[in-house]
Parts: C-alpha cells; structure tokens; sequence
C-alpha cells in the first residue's frame, strides 16, 4: 500500500507507490546462506557433514569477517546454516570458487530481473568487478542487492525438488505450474540437484 492500476504500471515507480517486493532491492542478509549452503551442495564439493573452520575470523586486506555470535569452532555444513555463521558461509562459497558461486547465482536468476505479468522486476544491483571479497560477502547476504521477488524466485528449487517455476499473479494448477517450468525458454534456472 497504497496501491497502484496495473493498468498504469509507470505509477508503481512513484516513490510514494513503489511496489517494494518487485521494485525495491535489498541485502538480503544472512536469508542468502540459503543460496550458499544450496550452491555448494549443488556442486557436489560438500555434504551437510562437511566442516568448514569457523573459528577465527578471514582477514582479507583491510576487511575482515567475523560471526556475530560465533561458535570460534569447526562447523558442519549443517551447522554453520544452523548457527548462521558467515566465517563458514565464505568458506563455502570460495570453496565453490568465484566463476561458480556467481554462475550458481546466475542459474537461480538472481542476477536478472524476474519478469511476470507486471513486466520486469528492478534490476538487481551486482558489484562491477567481482573478486574474491565480493563472493565471500554475498555469501553471508551483502554485497549483492535484490528484490523480495528475486529471492522468492531463487528459493522456490531450493525446496521444490530443485523444479524452478515462474512467478505468476494469476491463479495456475499444479499442472499448469509443471508446463510452463519445464517449457520455459526465458533464462529462469534449470532444474537443480539440492532440494
């Protein structure tokens, strides 16, 4: 709220009226340990019994990263998404490596807009030279700003068998869902093995 006509989608970019879940973006924060967690999952570089050491801080340059409330031990795959850890979370996304972690992001359509019937989603904003210190932030959630509608996207394979399936604000059937998912030609993920 307030809302806006979709018939008039230019009154959705008014300041007073943006439609924050498709046109506002955001870090997302620690919510993109998910994506992480799933990424190098997905590679097949870790299980959930995988440990990455967290219990000292990366110093990179000047930067360092740390764990709010850190465990300053070894933790599982598991646990590290348990306990939230960001020490681990950029282990694992340097562990995927900097070509991977960012193309992992590609295929679930973080680093596009989600188009549906309302047209484009805004664009995410993505660093202009990602290096080594830009995979281990995004990692944990900054770095990298996207929109509600984005991370909802990107989660849906994630905890849907790893089936992608466009958004839509229409009403659509379970099978309607499967059609379009597997017909899509738009660059929407394909079908990924975590889920």
């Amino acid at each position: 709220m307030p809302d806006f006509d979709p018939h008039h989608r230019g009154e959705a970019l008014d300041k007073e009226r943006i439609n924050r879940i498709g046109f506002g973006v955001y870090e997302m924060g620690s919510v993109f340990k998910t994506i992480t967690v799933a990424g190098v999952l997905d590679s097949g570089l870790a299980n959930v019994n995988t440990v990455y050491d967290a219990t000292s801080p990366i110093y990179f340059g000047r930067f360092s990263i740390s764990d709010f409330h850190g465990k300053r031990r070894p933790l599982t795959v598991e646990e590290a998404f348990i306990y939230s850890s960001n020490i681990a979370s950029a282990k694992m996304a340097m562990h995927m490596g900097v070509p991977a972690h960012r193309a992992f992001l590609k295929k679930l359509g973080l680093l596009d807009p989600v188009v549906t019937e309302l047209g484009p989603s805004a664009a995410p904003i993505v660093p202009k030279h990602w290096k080594k210190l830009n995979t281990m932030t995004i990692a944990f959630g900054h770095g990298l700003s996207v929109t509600p509608l984005q991370l909802a996207t990107a989660t849906v394979p994630l905890v849907n068998g790893g089936l992608a399936v466009p958004p839509t604000f229409l009403p659509r059937t379970r099978e309607e869902a499967l059609a379009v998912s597997s017909a899509s030609s738009s660059p929407r993920p394909a079908p990924c093995s975590s889920g």
